[in-house]
Parts: C-alpha cells; structure tokens; sequence
C-alpha cells in the first residue's frame, strides 16, 4: 500500500523542483520574459478577431497580466539574475486596423496609425495632445511608417488605465480634425 503522505511530500518536492527550474529558465532567457506576452496578445486577439481599439485594450492587458505573473513567480524563490527590459518586440501588423501596437515594453510604446502618413493636421493635433498629457515624457511621429512612438511614465497607472488614456488621446485628436 502506497502511503499519502510520503506522496504528498514527493508532488511538494517535485513541484518545488519545477518551479525552481522554471524560474530559473526565465533568469537564463530574459528575452522569453518579453515576448511571452506579445506572443499571448498575437494568440488571443487573432482568436478573438479583435482589431483597433479593442485589441490595443486587450494587449495591454494581457502584457500587464503576464508582467505580473513573472514578478510573482520570481518573488517565490529568490534569484540574483536580472532581466533586460529594453528588447524590440514585433507583433503582426493589420493594415486595415485603425490601431496596432507594433512593440511595447515598460515606458514605451510604438502604435502604427495608417492616417499618420495620409494626415499632417491629424498629427500635429495627436502630437500636441500627447505632449499635454502629465504621463506622456515625449512623442515622435515617423509618417513614412505611419506610426507613432510614446515614451511615458505611468506611476500610478496600471497597463489597461494607459491604454485607455492613450486611446482616448487619439480618439480626441481624431474628432478635434474631423
């Protein structure tokens, strides 16, 4: 007869092991710690037909959502190694979309707006709108591309209320030159 607590003890063991390893796994490859949550917003807003607007909300969300889960799984076992923040991550570009995130990482966030390149009025306003907001550090527009690059400082704010922010930013400077 097996006896239940030698086996409860064994799974505790166990899972202690994999969690130990899986932490350390995202020590070792930081890079994973970055584009796990591209990768996871690609997936499920593809899945769910998001585009534009729905999809930025969603791929903050799921960014911060996973930021969290790292920070968790390292405060269970404590590592010295450091994890590097400042990494391009790419996602699939949707022409037709009003809105897409092309890469974002803490404290920057590049967006392709194909009316940036149509529009010199719809950028000045954008722009001019970014600049007066308290999280916004500064902005560059690159209209060749069609996108726009934010630096922001967002204490205080979680990933979703940026993303809010940010959309209701455009929206206002879509409306303000329409």
């Amino acid at each position: 007869m097996i006896d239940q607590a030698s086996v409860a003890t064994t799974d505790g063991i166990k899972l202690q092991e994999a969690e130990e390893k899986l932490i350390q796994f995202l020590n070792d490859h930081s890079e994973v710690e970055m584009i796990l949550p591209v990768i996871l917003g690609i997936f499920i807003t593809s899945r769910l037909q998001l585009r534009g607007a729905n999809a930025l909300i969603v791929n903050l969300a799921i960014a911060s959502i996973s930021r969290q889960i790292f920070v968790n799984l390292k405060k269970i076992t404590p590592v010295t190694a450091t994890t590097s923040s400042n990494g391009r991550l790419e996602t699939e570009r949707e022409e037709n979309s009003k809105y897409t995130i092309i890469h974002s990482v803490p404290g920057r966030i590049r967006v392709k707006i194909p009316r940036l390149a149509q529009d010199i009025e719809f950028c000045r306003v954008l722009s001019q709108l970014l600049e007066e907001d308290d999280h916004v550090i500064k902005c560059r527009i690159n209209r060749p591309a069609a996108s726009i690059v934010i630096n922001y400082e967002a204490q205080g704010l979680s990933d979703v209320e940026l993303g809010l922010r940010l959309l209701n930013i455009m929206n206002k400077a879509e409306q303000t030159v329409s």
